[in-house]
């Protein structure tokens, strides 16, 4: 069992963080397609980390530690989502003419304003949650907030077609076990409904609109719109329950 969920795991840590990863053989088609099931795992360590991160920066003030754990979220993932997230800013918020165009758009290195206005207010957005998050000295948010967002392109992935062809993500969607990807899904719901019921109910509703506007706009999901959604449900979660009595 343990080696089951390790091959999938591992590479799931290897795609969505920057943390160190011990090698192993080339991944079956199967392990790559049970590796998102992992991904709220790799959430959790995440919101691990960075608990940790915030209890050796208690005594900065809020402003200051917030600033600093915001660095070490960028760092962990490598920058990756809000690479997903500037890529649909520029390619799925403009008045593109057809689906062909807005996924050449997706494949662009280059980011047009709409990317660096959209990131801009993201990390505005997170930085600020960080900051009241720390100030009330609540964790939960902390926890919440990485393992929500990534149940939530998880539960895209289950959901959507894949709308780019030949990309790196094309052969984990094809692979991808549906029926248990909801099952996790479901979990994460239901503990979330526990410990924090707003959350649930903004990344509910961010996931809906983000995969109806992925799914008019381009036919489908990508590895970027999942990139998007998690930057944009940590940065809902941290804000919406930023307040303390907020849960």
């Amino acid at each position: 069992m343990i080696g089951k969920l390790w091959q999938p795991l591992r590479l799931a840590l290897a795609l969505l963080t920057t943390l160190p990863v011990p090698g192993g053989a080339p991944p079956a088609p199967d392990d790559l397609g049970r590796s998102p099931l992992t991904y709220p795992l790799v959430g959790l360590l995440l919101a691990i980390l960075f608990i940790a991160a915030s209890w050796a920066l208690f005594d900065l003030p809020p402003l200051a530690a917030a600033a600093l754990l915001l660095a070490l979220w960028a760092a962990l993932t490598g920058a990756l989502h809000l690479d997903g997230l500037a890529d649909c800013a520029d390619a799925l918020l403009g008045g593109h003419a057809d689906a062909t165009q807005r996924r050449t758009i997706l494949r662009d290195p280059h980011l047009g304003s709409a990317a660096v206005v959209t990131v801009v207010l993201v990390l505005i957005g997170k930085f600020a949650g960080l900051a009241a998050v720390l100030e009330h000295g609540s964790l939960v948010p902390l926890l919440v907030a990485p393992v929500l967002a990534r149940g939530a392109a998880l539960a895209l992935m289950c959901a959507l077609p894949y709308a780019s062809p030949g990309g790196m993500a094309e052969t984990t969607i094809a692979r991808l076990p549906r029926q248990a990807g909801w099952l996790v899904v479901g979990v994460i719901a239901v503990i979330t409904l526990f410990l924090a019921p707003s959350a649930l109910l903004i990344a509910t509703a961010l996931t809906a609109l983000i995969g109806h506007g992925a799914l008019r706009r381009q036919g489908g999901a990508s590895g970027d719109v999942y990139g998007a959604a998690i930057e944009l449900i940590e940065t809902a979660t941290l804000l919406i329950l930023a307040a303390p009595a907020t849960g």
